[in-house]
């Protein structure tokens, strides 16, 4: 594990693996810990880059406005420092709107592209009020709040699995450790907002790469099919050159945790072909 500073900043950075050099970012909440379920088996393969994008998790945060150009401007500068000329890149939740912007503005520097949990080119209403009462909540009560945590859940997980969750409490302190640990209430709530403003969708004809796109049947945060006043992942999907959609039945958003195996084994997939 090292540090490296880019574009005036420190960002952690850990390589697992070898082989063709796979690039993760992470989300709003768990910066490079999302992939905790995927990183392990996907190194035994491939050369597993995963880092924390500015203000999250090991890197640093400094007191800023946080936006997705300046978090897509880190990611092409910080494989400029690690000598990466190309590279897959695999985004997952607020990460996918950052992969999407990446790959539109730096197509050169990317190999294949991967969407994962429910990706996104623009919120819809009810995506972007999910987000506001994300805002509201940690405003009052901390981002590392039971009260937080338990409306992550609700947006993170299918019925059926909160359901057939062991450990409602301990559930409920892990995500309150996880969140503690990699984000801070500005950056948060800086995050949130990209994701309510950020819209893609007039750059998805620039994108290139040949793309996976993936989303839980159940997602309810981050949906196949959203309003009309959004994009979904189908809308992605349909809109990119040379994509594939693949749609993971019974899962809520976070189908890296509920259908890790399968997740894993589509991923594989794809980057193999």
């Amino acid at each position: 594990m090292s540090t490296i500073e880019v574009n005036g900043t420190h960002l952690w950075f850990e390589f697992i693996g070898d082989g063709e050099t796979v690039v993760q970012i992470g989300g709003a909440v768990s910066a490079h810990e999302g992939y905790a379920t995927i990183t392990p088996e996907l190194s035994k393969r491939y050369r597993v880059l995963d880092y924390d994008h500015r203000g999250y998790g090991l890197s640093d945060r400094p007191n800023q406005r946080y936006t997705i150009d300046i978090w897509c401007d880190d990611l092409a500068a910080l494989m400029e420092e690690l000598e990466i000329e190309r590279a897959h890149i695999h985004g997952g939740s607020m990460g996918s709107f950052i992969a999407i912007n990446f790959a539109a503005n730096y197509p050169e520097k990317v190999d294949k592209l991967l969407l994962g949990a429910g990706a996104m080119a623009k919120c819809d209403r009810m995506a972007a009020l999910h987000f506001r009462v994300w805002q509201h909540i940690a405003q009052a009560y901390g981002v590392a709040s039971r009260e937080l945590a338990e409306e992550l859940l609700t947006k993170a997980f299918s019925r059926a699995y909160l359901d057939a969750m062991e450990g409602g409490d301990e559930a409920l302190t892990a995500m309150q450790e996880v969140t503690a640990r990699n984000t801070s209430l500005p950056v948060f709530l800086d995050a949130c907002q990209v994701m309510i403003d950020t819209d893609v969708r007039d750059l998805l004809a620039s994108v290139s790469a040949k793309t996976l796109v993936m989303v839980g049947s159940e997602d309810a945060l981050t949906p196949l099919d959203t309003g009309p006043d959004g994009a979904g992942a189908r809308y992605v999907a349909e809109h990119l050159a040379d994509a594939h959609l693949e749609i993971f039945e019974g899962s809520g958003h976070g189908h890296y945790i509920e259908q890790a195996e399968k997740s894993i084994g589509v991923i594989s997939d794809f980057l193999d072909s």
